[in-house]
């Protein structure tokens, strides 16, 4: 079942969703585009958290060399960092 918040917007929170809502089309649509992209966002930190954790509770902490060769993995993909 739906419920209803009411959320109060500083001018700069107003420039942001109206930023949206030229995007997306309506308030409501713009917010929750929004939101559930946060949501995906931070479960893809979250789990990638999640796994640096589990490897190094396995392997040992991470160290330059792995971090230096992942660098050069993702700049090979064009990955930006």
């Amino acid at each position: 079942m739906a419920t209803k918040t009411t959320i109060n917007f500083d001018d700069e929170m107003e420039a942001a969703l109206a930023e949206l809502v030229a995007m997306d089309g309506t308030k409501k649509l713009a917010i929750k585009r929004s939101l559930l992209a946060e949501v995906k966002r931070r479960r893809r930190s979250q789990a990638m958290l999640d796994m640096i954790a589990s490897w190094e509770a396995d392997e040992g902490l991470i160290d330059r060399d792995h971090l230096d060769w992942a660098d050069a993995v993702l700049d090979r993909q064009g990955v930006g960092r």
